[in-house]
């Protein structure tokens, strides 16, 4: 079925609209601005890059952590911790 403008969705649509509703969940359960997710790509992954499996422990560990003033020294340590 399309539209009135003939688009037909793809697959591809279908998983980029469901990853902006899983980033606009993750920015709202963090109370962090959805712009935190939005840095320019890199243009090859890094091989040595975290896992799902690490990303996934690291929100999660973030998530638990109630003091805003604690997650934002967490949140700029992983930033220095980045540019290192």
């Amino acid at each position: 079925m399309t539209d009135a403008g003939g688009f037909e969705p793809t697959e591809d649509v279908s998983r980029f609209t469901e990853r902006e509703q899983l980033l606009h969940q993750i920015a709202a359960t963090l109370q962090l601005p959805l712009s935190i997710f939005r840095r320019p790509r890199t243009s090859s992954p890094t091989p040595d890059g975290p896992t799902a499996a690490e990303c996934s422990a690291i929100l999660a560990a973030f998530a638990r952590i109630r003091d805003p003033s604690l997650r934002k020294q967490c949140l700029a340590m992983l930033e220095r911790c980045a540019d290192a």
